[in-house]
């Protein structure tokens, strides 16, 4: 498979790299992929196929929550296939979870951040 320049682009995006703050940890979607390179959601999804077929990523399917107006608005769990590099695979998994398990404090501390900031303390 030729590595063009848009499936080294999708290849980087999928790697775990940064402190997940505006993306998350990954796997990342196509979706999520489009946000960070550009492009479209489905040629990023035709493209992280093939390169699946390839064995460039491993895809699995995560349950995210996305906003649905019916039957009411609110957010609901819906399946994405979502995409790992294979080239980083256990270096990303061991960094997706340090970051998922990190979570709560970080959480707490950007509360606690929020209430002295408001409340003039």
């Amino acid at each position: 498979m030729r590595r063009s320049e848009n499936r080294l682009r999708i290849l980087d995006a999928l790697t775990g790299r940064g402190d997940f703050t505006e993306y998350g940890p990954p796997p990342y979607s196509a979706a999520d992929v489009v946000l960070m390179i550009g492009g479209n959601v489905r040629n990023t999804s035709r493209a992280l196929k093939r390169m699946e077929d390839y064995g460039l990523v491993r895809s699995e399917i995560k349950l995210r929550n996305q906003w649905c107006e019916v039957p009411k608005p609110g957010h609901y769990p819906r399946p994405v296939r979502c995409y790992w590099s294979m080239a980083t695979l256990e270096e990303d998994q061991a960094r997706a979870k340090a970051w998922r398990d990190g979570s709560a404090e970080r959480s707490a501390q950007a509360l606690d951040a929020m209430i002295k900031r408001f409340s003039g303390l």
